[in-house]
């Protein structure tokens, strides 16, 4: 099988998998208003592989022939860096600049697997040849697979085995002849409308109490056992009964966030990553934002640009573009914009060669963009909640707009500065969407938290500083000048 289509994607989704949302089964995820937007939206991302237009950004070439997705191969060159950064930008401007999750980015423990095979081979040599097939199989098929990383909280004052349900966290309950059998559950986006999720080890000390923690597959997200409880749609009765004109963002766009369970799930041996070994769960757990982490950058790189033209449209339409105040602030959002631009281009530029061999991004470089992205995202947002006023909050929808009796107040009230009310209610109501709505504050919760919480961030940054130089350089500036200071100063210059 070749990489699928828009078409063949939807129709792969039609699989017996089990979802609840509001309350009710999900006979067909395709259809449903809460799901079938996203489904739409995917479908276009799966056509942009086949599009002659973006086939060298969107593929590359398989070894064995044919093309493969470029969201899974993994980096040997910096222009392969360079290429991933211009693959994720290609689909945050063609499908939605606010989009999270369509796979790129989930691909990262594969390429731990793929860099760090060695060490995986020293428990089992099963480990290294599932991740290498599972690669290849994406790479092919271009399957959509999300994550499986946040577990339950439970009791956070206790380890994962001290919890008063031991499937409070995901767990091997038994290793059989045939895999390994799991319980408990995670946190994942898109996982109703992805085709696998790939499970990492929960957070947790890696002591041998935990053990049955310490375990990484690839789960098929129609396998018995597994179901998916949604949580409630952004809009009432699902994205696909809202309006476009009144949510332009959450109408097409509500990525449906999911509490995956797992009861007693067989996954057999070839899906298996690695079943109850500590050492490689602390490896992933600290190793597999190494790639990912540019994909996050690039959505919010997307998300500041949105950020900045939404305020310039705002500016323009009320005639306070040329106000000194209003200025400054929109200067801000594009020095954020700026900045996470110049973390990317940095990270690539100065890139580093992983022991096997491979590319990624300026660790340290990377991590500082992360940390600047996940605190200062948040606050661009209430600049152009200043920008916008208070009216984002009383906005009428478009059926009074076009109401026979009141429709004509609506005209007169909210027309401004020689644009007719249509024109800027559509404005406002996109700076709604990003500033007042449902879909702007579980877009910020997600900013904060999906590259885990900024102390983690912090903690990987202060990990992959270089602080020998820099404690070089101070130790010679303060008057210890011995020769191999100096010489190790020069290095860092």
């Amino acid at each position: 099988m070749g990489l699928m289509t828009g078409a063949e994607y939807r129709a792969s989704l039609k699989d017996g998998r089990r979802i609840w949302i509001g309350g009710e089964a999900v006979a067909d995820v395709t259809t449903h208003p809460a799901f079938a937007p996203m489904v739409d939206a995917v479908s276009q991302i799966y056509d942009l592989h086949h599009d002659p237009e973006y086939r060298e950004v969107m593929t590359f070439a398989l070894p064995e022939g044919g093309r493969g997705s470029r969201f899974y191969k993994i980096p040997e060159t910096r222009e392969d860096l360079v290429l991933r950064r211009q693959m994720t930008s290609t689909v945050l401007r063609q499908v939605c600049s606010t989009m999270d999750r369509f796979g790129d980015e989930t691909v990262s423990p594969l390429f731990v697997i793929k860099d760090r095979g060695d060490l995986f081979d020293r428990f089992d040599l099963r480990y290294r040849r599932n991740g290498a097939a599972w690669l290849e199989r994406l790479q092919r098929e271009n399957l959509f697979m999300t994550s499986g990383n946040t577990d339950p909280k439970g009791d956070r004052s206790k380890q994962p085995f001290e919890q008063d349900d031991p499937d409070l966290y995901l767990r091997v309950v038994k290793e059989t002849d045939e895999g390994i059998v799991i319980s408990g559950a995670k946190f994942e986006t898109g996982a109703p409308y992805a085709h696998v999720a790939f499970i990492k080890p929960t957070v947790g000390n890696w002591v041998p109490d935990n053990r049955d923690y310490a375990v990484s597959c690839i789960v098929k997200l129609n396998a018995p056992g597994v179901r998916h409880i949604c949580r409630m749609p952004l809009t009432a009765g699902g994205a696909g009964h809202a309006s476009e004109r009144d949510h332009p963002i959450t109408a097409k766009f509500d990525e449906i966030d999911t509490l995956i369970v797992f009861d007693n799930v067989l996954v057999p041996w070839d899906d298996v990553i690695f079943s109850r070994k500590p050492e490689l769960a602390a490896l992933m757990r600290s190793e597999f934002a190494r790639w990912a982490a540019q994909g996050y950058l690039t959505r919010c790189l997307a998300k500041a640009d949105l950020l900045v033209g939404t305020a310039l449209l705002i500016a323009e339409q009320s005639g306070t573009i040329g106000i000194p105040v209003i200025r400054s602030k929109i200067s801000q959002i594009m020095v954020f914009k700026q900045s996470i631009e110049a973390f990317l281009i940095a990270s690539e530029t100065a890139c580093q060669t992983t022991r096997s061999g491979y590319v990624m991004p300026n660790q340290a470089i990377q991590n500082a963009g992360r940390v600047y992205c996940s605190q200062t995202y948040n606050e661009m947002v209430h600049y152009l909640r200043e920008i916008a006023g208070g009216q984002v909050v009383m906005l009428p929808d478009h059926a009074m707009l076009d109401h026979p009796e009141i429709g004509a107040d609506v005209r007169k009230f909210f027309r401004v500065a020689g644009n007719d009310a249509e024109v800027r209610l559509k404005v406002m109501h996109l700076a709604r969407e990003l500033t007042a709505s449902s879909y702007a504050g579980r877009t910020q919760a997600y900013q904060l938290f999906a590259e885990t919480p900024v102390f983690a961030q912090e903690a990987a940054l202060f990990a992959t500083y270089d602080r020998d130089a820099a404690l070089a350089r101070a130790r010679m500036m303060a008057g210890f000048d011995l020769p191999e200071m100096r010489a190790s100063c020069d290095e860092a210059a």
